[in-house]
């Protein structure tokens, strides 16, 4: 018996026995691997569906609030909602160069709808500089005395909250100020900015109305005047 034959020949098949177990175990890490990138792709996949079905419900859904976002819109428009108007004040002064409303006058911008107040001041407090001025003014200007006015001056801040305009133009950078420490909320826009000319190159209107009490005076320094001329020349320039 060939005895170093026969162990060369047990170690071989111990060998190959061990290659093959080693093939089948890698071939089966190979496999295990394959089905798991082969489940990756698949979940990719189906991720990939999920977020285009994602885009088209959102791009319907925003064509859905565009048409709903129109609707609004025309809908606002129709019923005038997005309303403006046209605003002027005469002041007089107080103490510490403060400006005090005597005089206010608002016509809507998409209609003839007006309103006008003559505020007293009588219980306003002035000072040596503001009881001169306000007397000048008097005299020379709007021809209202302090004390004169058919409601008081502390309604104002009521007033202008009352009132129901998302924009109101205004002529002037110091009246838009005295505004805007009343009404914050409100769009204020001083239309000298949209190149309205000098009051008294566009209150040329004989025909414009003014207030029962500048009928007896100039009603050109009526703030009731002036409002319909202002609003001449944006209609007709808008």
């Amino acid at each position: 018996m060939n005895v170093f034959g026969s162990s060369q020949s047990s170690e071989t098949k111990k060998n190959i026995s061990n290659l093959e177990q080693s093939f089948s175990s890698k071939l089966d890490k190979i496999e295990h691997l394959l089905e798991e990138i082969h489940k990756s792709v698949q979940i990719q996949e189906e991720q990939t569906e999920t977020i285009q079905l994602t885009c088209v419900q959102i791009a319907e859904h925003m064509t859905r609030g565009e048409i709903s976002l129109q609707s609004i819109k025309e809908s606002i428009e129709v019923q005038g909602i997005m309303s403006s108007a046209i605003l002027d004040m005469q002041c007089v002064l107080g103490v510490n160069n403060k400006y005090m409303v005597k005089e206010m006058s608002i016509v809507d911008t998409a209609t003839w709808t007006t309103q006008h107040w003559i505020f007293k001041n009588s219980k306003s407090i002035q000072d040596n500089k503001s009881r001169k001025t306000n007397k000048w003014l008097e005299r020379n200007y709007h021809q209202l005395a302090i004390e004169y006015g058919d409601i008081e001056y502390e309604e104002l801040g009521k007033i202008l909250n009352s009132l129901k305009f998302n924009c109101i133009y205004v002529k002037g950078e110091q009246k838009k100020q005295v505004l805007m420490e009343y009404i914050p909320h409100v769009a204020l826009i001083n239309i000298e900015d949209l190149g309205c000319p000098r009051l008294d190159q566009i209150c040329d209107d004989e025909t414009l109305p003014c207030c029962i009490f500048h009928m007896e005076f100039n009603p050109k320094q009526c703030t009731f005047y002036k409002v319909f001329a202002i609003r001449k020349w944006f209609v007709n320039n808008s």
